[in-house]
């Protein structure tokens, strides 16, 4: 039974790393490539949203239970 628990512990741990590292840093790279598109004059305000929207899904990690 321990073994169980220790599994699911693991994978919840894993789960929330991802939740709260992976959307963030791709949201930094979004935002990035939108500010230097915009200086060449190709201003597209969706990926601003969107990287936006990806560094608060980060917050997601919170709702993972704990450990």
């Amino acid at each position: 039974m321990a073994r169980t628990e220790t599994g699911r512990s693991t994978i919840l741990t894993v789960v929330a790393l991802v939740l709260r590292f992976g959307p963030p840093g791709i949201g930094l790279f979004v935002i990035g490539r939108a500010i230097v598109l915009s200086v060449g004059g190709d201003i597209e305000r969706w990926d601003f949203v969107l990287g936006a929207l990806l560094i608060l899904a980060g917050f997601a990690s919170k709702l993972v239970p704990r450990r």
